[in-house]
């Protein structure tokens, strides 16, 4: 479970971006959306089970995303990373001091009933400070933390040195300047400790952004879910509307041709040379099958078809997505659905959360979505981009929030010059 995720100085957020998921203890309304997981020293906190982010575009939603996609993956992989490689720093270049600073993150989460409090902060040479902090019994616990010191040019570790926590010898001096301690101890040497907090960065935590894959969603997912358990995936597929009855799947040889244009390192990836084929059967109107080829598709089928595998996933996990643009290519309703899914604690058994990037304001609907989980992004003056959530402004509870919002009234949406205006009405 996600608390709440800090961050700075990260491509277009230049100051502290703060996205929360406690839920307000005012707003009493779709009890659904909440989870109440008791936990110690946060007693009468509830959390919310999602939340949507607005913006016009390049406001910086999907940098958020990003953001969060890059803390996961310098826990994951920096242990793999060669003595003197440079970290992939990306910080607010629309201003000398930001340029030179560094990047900063905070990450409060929950691991098997255990909270945790992740600190990182880099630049393009080294790890600066990482520190982890646990509550088991609602007291923090720090693990440990690591600073760089400038003056002595060397790196100092505190740990407490007790039964619950104790950094190693050998740990400590394999960590390269920018690599993780906790990348370093657990995947290296499985530290004891380190595995819990560690397997929610690589297990709880997923994140769909396109502008990762180049625009892509992969399909692989979904595929191992048609073969491994195919009912509730055809299940999504049939009761989704898009006239799909079944789904084949063959193995088909990738021909030498085709192989000569791939680079080697390529091709080791795929076993057997070989691809999947997939199939979409239909049913026409004379009551005969037919199949069509998956990329004859129309995009909203084959987006739909490749979010199934991680919302399935999600869903019987209870892990945390971070989706960039929810509703690119689908019909608003087969949007609402999937958001209804994770909503739904009766679905969700396992508290699962969602955190969404879009335009789209049929979701700005409150029998859907709380007010507290509604977030806005828009840049300022300075160009940098501000996350704030739309509780800050007043508003009735019968307020109308996609009209609101349409209309400017939170901010968060683009600007069109008067000029720009008359000249499209004249045309």
């Amino acid at each position: 479970m996600l608390l709440d995720f800090q961050f700075r100085n990260y491509r277009s957020f230049r100051e502290p971006a703060t996205l929360s998921l406690a839920a307000s203890n005012y707003d009493k309304t779709l009890p659904g959306n909440v989870i109440s997981p008791n936990l110690p020293g946060l007693k009468n906190q509830s959390f919310l089970r999602g939340a949507a982010i607005y913006g016009p575009n390049a406001s910086g939603k999907s940098n958020l995303v990003l953001s969060l996609w890059q803390l996961q993956n310098l826990v994951r992989t920096s242990h793999t990373f060669e003595s003197g490689e440079p970290l992939d720093q990306e910080p607010f270049r629309f201003e000398t001091e930001s340029a030179s600073s560094a990047t900063c993150y905070e990450v409060r989460f929950v691991m098997y009933g255990v909270r945790y409090h992740f600190r990182l902060a880099f630049n393009r040479e080294r790890v600066l400070e990482e520190n982890l902090s646990a509550f088991p019994h609602g007291k923090e616990q720090v693990w440990y933390e690591r600073t760089w010191d400038e003056n002595s040019a060397q790196y100092h570790y505190y740990s407490p040195e007790t039964e619950s926590f104790t950094i190693r010898k050998a740990e400590q001096e394999a960590t390269k300047a920018n690599s993780l301690f906790l990348s370093v101890a657990t995947n290296l040497f499985d530290h004891p400790k380190l595995g819990k907090p560690y397997r929610w960065f690589r297990e709880s935590l997923k994140i769909l952004n396109p502008s990762i894959f180049r625009g892509e969603i992969s399909d692989i997912s979904t595929l191992q879910r048609l073969v491994r358990d195919p009912e509730l995936a055809l299940a999504m597929l049939r009761q989704a509307d898009l006239g799909i009855l079944d789904v084949e799947i063959r193995k088909e040889k990738i021909s030498e041709d085709l192989i000569k244009l791939f680079p080697k390192d390529f091709m080791s990836m795929i076993p057997e040379g070989q691809i999947d084929r997939i199939t979409m059967v239909h049913q026409g109107q004379d009551g005969r099958v037919y199949p069509l080829e998956f990329e004859k598709e129309s995009a909203g089928t084959q987006r739909y078809f490749k979010l199934i595998g991680p919302w399935l996933s999600l869903i019987e996990s209870g892990g945390v997505l971070f989706l960039d643009e929810i509703e690119a290519s689908l019909h608003p309703l087969l949007t609402r659905k999937l958001v209804e899914t994770v909503m739904n604690p009766e679905i969700n058994t396992k508290n699962a959360q969602i955190i969404f990037t879009t335009h789209d304001p049929t979701l700005l609907d409150l029998s859907l979505l709380r007010r507290d989980q509604i977030w806005l992004v828009e840049k300022s003056q300075a160009n940098d981009s501000i996350l704030y959530p739309v509780t800050e402004y007043k508003m009735t509870t019968r307020e109308d929030l996609a009209k609101g919002y349409l209309s400017g009234k939170y901010g968060a949406v683009p600007f069109l010059p008067a000029s720009l205006i008359q000249n499209l009405e004249s045309d």
